[in-house]
């Protein structure tokens, strides 16, 4: 099995097997004399609950995720470049997200919004080895689908014809991209915090568990 193989394959696991099934496959390939692929293995991060979900979703259900994206660019240029009708690409791009999330959780949600408006994100998801969530996307998306302003001829214009003015187009452009991606932040963080709270409830539900256990075993005496 070569060494991408390996990293697929730990990538394909739930958190909780990752770090185990690492120092496995570090140790055989440093016992096969491998150790530059096995200090590279021992480099690998454990991903996050929502980033194994993720990752997870891309390997078993990787047509469905491919054309999210499609759907999400066909709504970025709907918005920003005038091509097509925004509301059926809206329509599609919502309807293909919700069918990733009935299939990933919940947890997946957030990532998948911050590929749709930014195409290194959508790379990365592609790639399934996210370690955590993308951080909040920047302009650069967005504005690579706007309409670019066409150059100026190089015949003199009419003093009649005045020039658009897009900045005011711009303006909002920037803003709602703003906005979207405080958005995103804020969701993230909710993620988290839920994340954090499960975290805390599985906790109390093992103490209860092995507390009856406990009570089990002292009255079985």
């Amino acid at each position: 099995m070569g060494i991408e193989e390996i990293i697929d394959g730990l990538y394909e696991l739930p958190p909780e097997e990752f770090t185990r099934e690492r120092n496995r496959a570090e140790r055989e390939l440093r016992t096969a004399g491998e150790r530059e692929l096995a200090d590279r293995v021992k480099a690998l991060r454990k991903p996050t609950a929502a980033a194994g979900a993720v990752n997870r979703l891309v390997r078993t259900h990787r047509v469905q995720v491919e054309a999210f994206l499609r759907a999400a660019a066909t709504l970025r240029d709907a918005q920003f470049a005038g091509k097509g009708d925004v509301a059926s690409a809206a329509r599609g791009e919502r309807e293909a997200i919700e069918q990733l999330v009935s299939l990933g959780g919940e947890a997946v949600r957030p990532t998948l919004q911050a590929a749709a408006v930014d195409d290194n994100t959508a790379s990365d998801l592609l790639k399934a080895r996210l370690v955590r969530e993308p951080e909040p996307p920047g302009f650069g998306t967005l504005l690579a689908h706007a309409e670019p302003t066409p150059a100026p001829s190089a015949r003199r214009r009419s003093p009649a014809r005045a020039k658009p003015d897009d900045r005011a187009a711009k303006a909002r452009l920037h803003e709602a991209t703003r906005i979207l991606a405080a958005a995103a932040t804020e969701e993230r963080q909710m993620q988290r915090q839920w994340e954090k709270a499960r975290e805390e409830l599985e906790k109390a539900q093992a103490a209860v568990e092995k507390a009856q256990r406990d009570v089990e075993r002292i009255r079985g005496r």
